[in-house]
């Protein structure tokens, strides 16, 4: 009755004679030196192996992540650019200054305004050193400094230019503001989108020092920014950089390859012996190199081998014939079964290891196959549970932004994107305008054909509406058969010009009650944020002022600022 148990529990029993206590005494007296020696230079070669792949994780972490961040900060700069050059009050008065039916007192108006806006975006942006509206053909016209601007464009910036490519310049020390600086541009177009001139600026490298400057602190002796030609622009050891060459990215650049996966040893522009690594940055000419002394790098190689050596001459007169068998019966059979173990910490439940013969270890190795299967089925059903309550979550969260009818933002969401907007105008000083629509005559809608047509309306307009406004704009029923309408970066123009294509658009919708056909007209109000608002209660206001003045006015019109 006993075996039976032991059959239904599915374990084998240990037999005394292969137990590991017997194996231990049996074989310890026929141990032979050869595993000795084949475990010392396997571990030698294995911790070669891993501390040559730390050493090469570490740089080519050191110069991916680099070369990253220097990408964003481009991108940022960039950005910034982008949102200085399209203020209305840059391309406004730059087309004053360079249209000619106008006066020079209405030009020397123009060029103050943009000195005064450019100087206070040098004010809050510290590290745009020099900022210089320039004309299309490269004459600076206005700077936010009284000095003479001189602009540093690459030679082939126009043709950059009309290719849609970023134009960065070749970094260089600035004499007047002695720093090390960089020149990027971005265009400046009308409203009607006309080329006027580009925005310029030179910005102070400094940031990319401190950016180089950590992360050779964290992995790697030296790390440096490099130019086409492997020239160094800043260098973690030196912020104005070093005039010498780095001789392994300008071999790299100059052949058109990418920079090889692993270490690189090679002599370095201090003249000493190195191993590193490079990546090229997004978008640019530029490249980084993170490397690190030889001696240094492969100290704890050299170290770890004297070490295992040593060990292995203490097994060589200590183990003998005992720690062969002992590393063929006991220690292989412990190192597969950790290695599967640690395939299980890792998340890879997919195991099953073979059992053979009756002793402890086979043992061990049924219940661990066992203890696998059991958590493989409790992941599959925690799987199964997350992803259903993720979808669930999901559909809560688009349940609890939009209207059940229209489909459209509801307005508690939409007036939070409102609120949005509004902080992000206040901080950019970018334009952003707002539209209120009404259906005109929506309850006789209701009262002719009943609510189920008069919902059925709500939904084909909501459609409408969605389909007419840009992918950044933002569309909310605010309530009955009221619409609120967000657009960022729109003036007072753009609004109007929006507004009316909407209207008619939605005129010319038809609808059909039981094959009577109709058509819906609208009513919009629209406003613009003011340098004086302080909260989206006044734009809301005025946007409902003008709505009910078109509605006044005889309904299926737009009236704005």
């Amino acid at each position: 009755m006993h075996n039976e148990k032991q059959r239904e529990n599915g374990f084998i029993k240990v037999s005394g004679l292969q137990s590991i206590k017997t194996k231990l005494i049996v074989f310890a007296l026929l141990a032979t030196i050869i595993p000795s020696l084949t475990l010392g230079a396997l571990s030698y070669i294995q911790n070669r192996r891993l501390l040559h792949d730390k050493i090469a994780n570490e740089l080519r972490n050191a110069t991916n992540q680099t070369a990253g961040e220097i990408d964003l900060w481009i991108k940022a700069r960039f950005y910034d650019l982008k949102v200085f050059s399209s203020s209305y009050v840059v391309s406004e008065n730059l087309e004053r200054m360079l249209g000619k039916d106008k006066d020079n007192i209405e030009r020397l108006v123009a060029v103050n305004r943009v000195k005064t806006y450019l100087q206070s975006v040098r004010e809050k942006f510290t590290d745009y050193r020099e900022l210089v509206l320039v004309n299309m053909i490269g004459e600076p016209l206005v700077s936010n400094d009284d000095k003479v601007p001189v602009v540093n464009f690459p030679e082939q910036w126009f043709q950059q230019l009309e290719g849609g490519k970023p134009i960065i310049g070749a970094p260089y020390h600035d004499p007047i503001l002695k720093r090390k600086v960089i020149t990027l541009a971005e265009e400046i177009k009308s409203s009607d989108n006309r080329r006027l001139g580009v925005l310029a600026t030179k910005i102070d490298l400094g940031t990319l020092y401190e950016i180089i400057s950590r992360r050779a602190s964290e992995n790697a002796d030296e790390i440096y920014l490099t130019n086409a030609k492997g020239g160094l622009i800043v260098s973690s050891s030196s912020f104005m950089g070093d005039p010498k060459q780095s001789a392994f990215a300008a071999g790299v650049l100059a052949s058109g390859t990418p920079f090889p996966g692993k270490p690189t040893e090679y002599t370095s522009h201090h003249g000493q012996t190195v191993v590193g690594i490079g990546a090229r940055v997004s978008n640019t000419s530029w490249s980084v190199v993170a490397e690190r002394k030889k001696s240094v790098a492969y100290a704890d190689i050299v170290r770890i081998g004297k070490i295992t050596f040593l060990i292995v001459g203490l097994l060589l007169m200590a183990m003998g014939v005992l720690a062969y068998l002992l590393a063929h019966t006991i220690v292989r059979p412990l190192k597969r079964l950790s290695g599967e173990a640690g395939k299980v910490a890792s998340g890879d439940l997919q195991v099953d290891i073979p059992v053979h013969g009756t002793s402890e270890l086979s043992y061990l190795t049924q219940v661990f196959n066992h203890m696998v299967s059991s958590l493989r089925r409790g992941q599959e059903e925690i799987s199964q549970a997350h992803d259903a309550l993720i979808e669930k979550n999901r559909e809560l969260h688009r349940l609890s932004i939009t209207d059940g009818l229209t489909g459209l933002y509801n307005r508690k969401h939409v007036m939070d994107l409102f609120d949005m907007e509004f902080v992000r105008t206040q901080r950019y000083k970018i334009p952003f305008s707002v539209q209120i629509a009404d259906l005109d005559h929506f309850k006789s809608i209701n009262d002719t054909y009943g609510h189920l047509a008069g919902d059925a309306v709500l939904r084909r307009i909501s459609e409408a509406l969605g389909q007419s406004v840009r992918a950044c704009d933002h569309v909310g029923r605010y309530g009955g058969e009221e619409f609120l309408v967000i657009l960022p970066n729109t003036d007072a123009d753009g609004a109007m010009d929006m507004a009316e294509r909407i209207r008619q658009e939605i005129s010319q919708v038809e609808f059909f009650n039981d094959g009577e056909a109709f058509s819906m007209t609208l009513s919009m109000g629209v406003a613009v944020c003011l340098d004086g608002d302080d909260s989206v209660e006044g734009i809301l206001h005025r946007a409902d002022d003008a709505l009910y003045r078109a509605k006044a006015n005889g309904r299926n019109q737009v009236i704005g600022p």
